[in-house]
């Protein structure tokens, strides 16, 4: 979101030049949503529309400005820029500064790794689409960075840099009469591009892109091009204020984070924040006497500050605790925030904006950045400046399968499994295969500890985000951005049919990922979903289908399922190397609450026990079973950290738990011997 519409001294100035104290009512309210959606999650589950009512009152201010200007031939490009520098540099370069620093003492290495990319994206203004291919807004992992918020001010920027040169077309003597149609018809085609996109699970490029967004700033700038005339009476504008106030209290109410969204979800917010713009068009109405009130007048002229000031203390302070935030302490940080705005706006960005033609200013803020960016890109190459942190104090990387680098695939044109992946006991006459994604990957490990002495090698046919399931292709953001997953599982069940030395095989994966399971939890989560040729299938089906094709192979090896490895809303290793470094308690990071965890799993291990009953032979382990009960699920054993992640085994965590779920599951059996 960005409340960087021009100052209140230009840009809520509209008809006759008339300051118009409710637009600076109306970011109020704007702002107010977002921070208490961003603090209060829970409590403001549709606060993120103060996104979209920003989006709305850009495009009113901005258009009504460059049209008047354009019309009247006043209009210099190189004067708008040169405001907008000044508006939006001062306390843009100020805020990332600060927390780029905050960041480097505080952040992980993993986590400032991906802080630095985003630090050099936001310097050009490209935050957007860094976010759109690293983190979903509505998931947990997005509360791991520092600078998620900036994603709106560069689709707002994205904006300004094309709108001008549209206006300008637009504003042509011969086409100005056709000017409000055709905006209108550019905010349909950008609707209805938002809805294909969102229709077809593709919702990170509806949400992050201008494409999807740009009909939110042509409601505005349709309004601002006086197609509809001014309210005819008190009556109707008041009438308009409150219809207004209703779809926006309707759409915080009702929307939440598994809404689809932006597309139609976003019409009510924004068609009420333009009756509220509409109704101040003649005489101030008296239903917006509250948006006229000194105190929310001035926190909206205050919006743009407080908006950059609010999240990244929100995002630090968790990522020290490691856990989610406790209301006292949000409460706390969003007030610290709002003081800081109110300086920053006072002593930032006022003298700026009133520094006219004085492009040092300007100039000053450009050189910041550029060194922003360097400082961006040192973080992200270095993989989060790891020397920062003691030795030995993050797992992240460490305790993971020592075969990871060789025998884990990631999204290459490679569709064979190594064949050098196998490895344990070289001479003995019998295999394990392990196949699946990277939860396969991560157990491995445990399945070697489980071979010593059985006379068994463990082979590793592992790929990322491609799960042990035949006869489908995965979609991600509703495309198959992998099509070799499908040939690299079709290639491992060949293998399986002509290597009589299996015995058994293991089947592995995130197996709620591939449901798009709720909630999301603390890892990776774009939506996914599974197709065959029938069109859109689920993971019961798609399991059946690969048991059956197993079992018609001609294999003799015994199938054993895995279920899910519970999903905590924390990372184990960072918990305990942030509660070291900063000397808390570690008992939060030892237990995580399972509500969430065993909410996400139950689904995928409903569809597996379903599937499973209808092939006898066929074993199954189902670990949150083992590691969550009494409302939590254990994330570290005698000192052990069983994760590597939020949701991946470490090397050590397989070692001490994957034997024992064999040893239950294939208690009185010999593996291989299918009955």
């Amino acid at each position: 979101m960005s409340t960087s519409q021009p100052s209140a001294e230009l840009a809520a100035r509209t008809e006759a030049g008339r300051y118009r104290p409710d637009v600076d009512g109306l970011r109020a309210i704007a702002v107010l949503l977002v921070v208490a959606y961003h603090a209060f999650p829970r409590w403001a589950p549709g606060g993120f529309i103060g996104v979209d009512i920003f989006f709305v009152i850009s495009g009113f201010l901005i258009t009504r400005i460059i049209a008047d200007q354009r019309d009247n031939r006043r209009f210099r490009f190189i004067d708008f820029y040169s405001r907008r520098a000044r508006r939006i540099l001062p306390v843009y370069v100020v805020m990332t500064a600060v927390v780029a620093v905050a960041a480097a003492v505080i952040l992980l290495p993993r986590d400032l790794q991906m802080f630095g990319g985003a630090l050099a994206a936001s310097s050009l203004f490209l935050t957007n689409a860094w976010f759109a291919n690293t983190v979903v807004y509505f998931e947990p992992a997005s509360r791991n960075a520092p600078l998620l918020h900036l994603w709106s001010l560069a689709v707002e920027e994205q904006f300004y840099l094309v709108w001008p040169l549209l206006i300008a077309g637009l504003s042509l003597p011969w086409v100005r009469r056709l000017r409000p149609v055709l905006l209108l018809a550019l905010a349909a085609l950008s609707l209805i591009l938002a809805e294909q996109l969102i229709g077809r699970g593709a919702t990170r490029d509806a949400f992050y892109y201008l494409p999807g967004r740009a009909w939110e700033f042509l409601v505005g700038g349709v309004l601002a091009l006086r197609v509809l005339p001014a309210p005819a009476s008190r009556w109707s504008a008041d009438a308009a204020v409150l219809a207004g106030l209703l779809l926006i209290a309707g759409g915080f109410l009702m929307l939440n984070d598994a809404s689809a969204f932006p597309g139609l979800g976003a019409v009510a917010p924004c068609v009420g924040a333009a009756l509220i713009l509409w109704s101040g068009l003649g005489e101030p109405p008296a239903a917006a006497a509250l948006l006229r009130a000194p105190p929310v007048v001035g926190l909206g002229r205050v919006s743009y500050s407080f908006y950059l000031w609010h999240w990244p203390p929100l995002v630090l302070a968790g990522l020290i605790l490691q856990q989610p935030l406790p209301p006292l302490l949000s409460a706390g940080l969003v007030a610290l925030a709002l003081g800081i705005a109110i300086l920053s706006w006072r002593f930032v960005e006022q003298p700026w904006r009133a520094a006219k033609g004085r492009w040092s200013h300007a100039g000053l803020a450009v050189l910041i950045a550029v060194v922003l960016v360097g400082a961006g890109a040192a973080a992200y190459v270095t993989h989060g400046l790891p020397g920062r942190i003691p030795p030995g104090l993050v797992l992240e990387d460490t305790d993971i399968s020592p075969m990871r680098s060789t025998c884990f695939l990631g999204w290459t044109p490679q569709i064979e499994p190594p064949t050098a992946c196998v490895y344990g006991d070289l001479d003995a006459p019998a295999k394990v295969l392990v196949w699946g994604d990277s939860h396969a990957d991560a157990i491995t490990p445990g399945v070697l500890a489980w071979t010593q002495g059985k006379g068994l090698r463990v082979a590793q046919a592992t790929r990322a985000g491609c799960p042990p399931l035949t006869g489908v292709a995965v979609l991600t953001d509703g495309l198959n951005r992998d099509p070799n997953c499908a040939r690299f599982d079709s290639k491992v069940l060949a293998r399986l049919a002509s290597d009589p030395s299996i015995t058994l095989v293991i089947l592995s994966a995130r197996w709620p990922l591939y449901m798009n399971a709720a909630p999301p939890m603390g890892g990776y989560d774009p939506p996914m979903s599974l197709i065959s040729d029938g069109g859109t299938t689920g993971l019961a089906a798609a399991l059946d289908h690969t048991l059956g094709a197993i079992e018609a192979s001609g294999s003799k090896a015994r199938v054993l399922v895995i279920g899910p490895i519970p999903e905590l809303p924390v990372s184990p290793p960072d918990c305990v190397a942030q509660a070291s470094r900063f000397g808390l308690d570690l008992a939060h990071c030892q237990q995580a609450p399972n509500a969430d965890t065993l909410a996400r799993a139950d689904p995928a291990i409903r569809a597996i026990q379903q599937v499973t009953a209808r092939h006898p032979d066929v074993r199954v382990v189902l670990p949150s079973r083992d590691l969550c009960s009494g409302g939590s699920c254990g994330a570290v054993e005698d000192g052990d950290i069983l994760y590597f992640d939020s949701d991946h085994l470490s090397a050590s965590g397989a070692r001490r738990l994957v034997p024992g779920w064999l040893d239950k599951a294939l208690a009185g059996s010999t593996p291989g011997a299918r009955r």
